[in-house]
């Protein structure tokens, strides 16, 4: 439901430590099960570590001496109990230490080596479900996939699932394995991790590969080749697994510039094809195969499931205008990074058609000018930053579309998100620094926190 307003929830004075020495990193990591709020600051050669009930007060806090190796490179937190133990890597995704911090003792434990054997492995990412960070790779010259399990500083369990009787073949017919499907024919994989449910940008949703976490399902598509989207689901409860493979219905040799790609949401595949000559705009039940929607449009006819007009946009909200011809719209998108987007809102479905130009985000991590302190982009439940931060800030070409459950277009306006909502609050002071933003959800609510250097505080206000 949209937000009208905000209201201020608590400040975090930090003149005590910031007179010592100048702030680095701000890592704010939500308890699902208790909605405490465990804030981590990062200085030049210690950390401070706090912890907030729901009510934002504080319960503990304590200083460590040790900064454990690959500090910048924050991507995820395993919570036991009291005990909430915070994962690091390397710039490769190879190397990984934590730093276990306990509001119990007011103690801690570390370790700048984790055993994880990923030598003939490739990492694709990392998310945290139950309060516990997992890592997935995959196998190199196989059709494994490896699933780590992150206990603390330094136990780990470990599953594999082997895909070896799926038939796999590239675009010209040949035989291939699953590890060369993920890779595109690159060393490290591009995959984006998707927030499931959050509005996403087109710069988030662009590449080939992404990771979903719905429920208790973990879900990996790749759209490789413009034929099929690839989909792999695993249930990482019984850790069942499943292969699937959703045709492209319009796919045709004789098109010219084409261009796919696919976003998963409630069960559903959205699938979007795209040449100079038409737009495919198909949805299917992953669970039946079955086809629920497809809208075909070619180069001269109009869009009439657009809830927008055609909008060509720069970062930061800048350069906007508007294209008249639907010709133009699938020459941008078949010229570019083509990609799609789904979110609820009130029971209807908001859908992004279009295309992105600009790719901040890598396999592994995305700074915004230093402002996210080292956040890696992995999926999270509560931690929304670096999608908060690629919704406003990309460039892109794109239609806006609403359609009820049954995706019949629904003609109105498209309503304002949560996003939208801190976004304007941001640009109303425009003399805020807004330094070491972070944005995360607790208690049903979002939350913008951020650092105001002047006085020293760490503001949080509730929208």
């Amino acid at each position: 439901m949209p937000l009208n307003g905000q209201t201020e929830w608590f400040n975090i004075d930090t003149k005590e430590q910031s007179h010592d020495k100048t702030l680095r990193q701000v890592i704010n990591i939500v308890n699902p099960e208790t909605n405490e709020l465990v804030v981590v600051f990062r200085y030049s050669t210690f950390i401070v570590a706090h912890i907030y009930n729901q009510e934002g007060i504080l319960i503990n806090t304590f200083r460590t001496e040790v900064l454990p190796k690959y500090k910048n490179n924050y991507f995820g937190t395993t919570i036991n109990g009291n005990s909430y133990t915070l994962f690091f890597q390397n710039d490769y995704g190879t190397k990984f230490s934590a730093l276990t911090l306990n509001f119990d003792s007011s103690g801690f434990q570390f370790s700048n080596k984790l055993k994880i054997p990923l030598k003939a492995e490739t990492l694709l990412g990392s998310f945290e479900y139950n309060s516990t960070v997992y890592l997935l790779s995959t196998v190199k010259k196989t059709s494994k996939l490896k699933l780590y399990q992150l206990n603390n500083h330094e136990e780990y369990t470990e599953d594999t699932f082997d895909f070896s009787h799926i038939e796999l073949k590239t675009y010209n017919g040949f035989k291939t394995n699953l590890n060369r499907v993920l890779d595109g024919g690159y060393e490290i994989p591009d995959v984006s991790m998707i927030n499931h449910g959050e509005p996403t940008s087109l710069e988030k949703v662009i590449q080939k590969n992404k990771l979903y976490i719905d429920g208790n399902k973990l879900m990996l598509t790749n759209d490789v080749d413009d034929i099929s989207t690839t989909l792999i689901t695993i249930d990482l409860e019984t850790k069942n697994s499943q292969y699937h493979n959703f045709p492209k219905p319009s796919f045709s040799k004789k098109d010219h510039g084409i261009k796919s790609n696919s976003f998963v949401l409630d069960d559903r595949l959205y699938n979007m094809y795209v040449s100079k000559e038409k737009l495919d705009f198909s949805v299917f039940d992953i669970n039946s195969k079955s086809l629920i929607k497809s809208f075909v449009i070619t180069d001269t006819d109009s869009i009439t499931f657009k809830n927008s007009p055609i909008i060509l946009e720069g970062g930061d909200f800048q350069n906007y205008r508007e294209l008249d011809k639907t010709k133009q719209f699938l020459k941008k998108v078949s010229n570019s990074n083509a990609g799609l987007s789904v979110y609820k809102n009130n029971g209807n479905y908001i859908v992004t058609l279009g295309c992105s130009e600009t790719m901040t985000s890598s396999a592994f991590m995305t700074f915004y000018g230093g402002a996210l302190g080292g956040i890696v982009v992995g999926i999270s439940s509560s931690i929304l930053t670096t999608t908060f931060l690629t919704y406003t800030k990309t460039k892109s070409t794109r239609i806006e579309c609403l359609f009820d459950k049954d995706m019949t277009s629904i003609q109105a306006k498209i309503p304002e998100n949560n996003f939208d909502i801190i976004s304007k609050f941001i640009e109303s002071q425009p003399k805020t620094k807004f330094a070491f933003k972070s944005i995360f959800k607790t208690n049903d609510s979002f939350i913008l926190g951020y650092f105001d250097a002047d006085l020293a505080l760490y503001k949080y206000f509730i929208f």
